[in-house]
């Protein structure tokens, strides 16, 4: 065994120093191609790192500027609901609601353009511009039902300040509790007719 290691280690050794030799006369020869490719290498990793900086100044100018139009939408939305006879009585009303999760509870914050008053009834006013300012919208629509079951106000409006268009929002949906409850009265009429019919023929 002590003979074999005697015998193996100094030709690797050799080997090694051969390889090493061959790299250093590789990397003389081919100089040109090493910076080439530590040009490129050093390009990329400049490149990456320009392109996070940008990227996340680009995202932060763009969520600034749509807040910055957000505002000025709510402002030209105040004077346009004053101007077609709405009160507002409170902007950016917010309410805390509690989510059950398996049992859990979780609070959330809701939160509304406006409350508003005209004549007798209140509304909920939701702002919105572009193409986010109609019900075909799933976002949209949810966000507004969503107002309906916390804030419970008379009707719901939403404002499209893009296009100057103020839309009353209704919602009209059937549950099957509805049907059960039209079947059960639908029987005991009946039941309570023919019961009375039979009385009166005894």
């Amino acid at each position: 065994m002590t003979y074999m290691l005697d015998t193996i280690v100094p030709q690797l050794r050799q080997i090694l120093l051969m390889a090493q030799e061959w790299l250093q006369l590789w990397l003389i020869q081919n100089q040109h191609l090493v910076a080439l490719w530590m040009l490129i290498f050093f390009s990329m990793i400049a490149g990456s790192l320009l392109y996070r900086v940008v990227s996340t100044a680009w995202r932060r100018w763009r969520i600034a500027r749509r807040f910055k139009r957000g505002l000025i939408a709510e402002k030209h939305a105040a004077k346009y609901l004053r101007r077609h006879g709405y009160k507002i009585l409170a902007a950016q009303l917010q309410e805390t609601i509690t989510v059950y999760v398996n049992s859990e509870a979780q609070e959330s914050k809701v939160r509304a353009d406006f409350l508003v008053r005209k004549g007798w009834k209140t509304y909920i006013v939701e702002v919105k511009s572009g193409q986010q300012g109609t019900v075909r919208q799933a976002a949209t629509r949810r966000q507004l039902l969503e107002y309906k079951l916390v804030y419970e106000p008379d009707g719901i409006i939403l404002l499209d300040m893009e296009h100057h268009n103020l839309q009353k929002i209704d919602f009209g949906y059937h549950t099957r509790k509805r049907g059960i409850w039209l079947r059960y009265g639908s029987i005991s009429i009946l039941s309570g007719a023919l019961v009375y019919g039979l009385l009166q023929v005894f």
